[in-house]
């Protein structure tokens, strides 16, 4: 197999992971009817839960003054 051929498959397969990727976001943006709060809650629930789960771990900023806060 030639360099430009594994390149293309490569390319291609990078292409469909991020395609799929897109999909998965779209239908999960989808769930809370693309509302930016809404969706921005969900993941902070989501990170709170893999926090308190102890599987993951997490790096914080230094000073700890940058922080999303979404209203309700």
């Amino acid at each position: 197999m030639e360099d430009k051929e594994i390149i293309e498959k490569e390319k291609n397969a990078e292409c469909e992971i991020v395609k799929e990727v897109r999909e998965i976001r779209h239908k999960i943006s989808a769930r809370f009817d693309h509302d930016i709060g809404r969706l921005v809650a969900h993941y902070q629930e989501l990170q709170e839960q893999m926090r308190q789960s102890g599987k993951y771990k997490f790096s914080d900023l230094p000073n700890g003054e940058l922080k999303l806060i979404v209203k309700r």
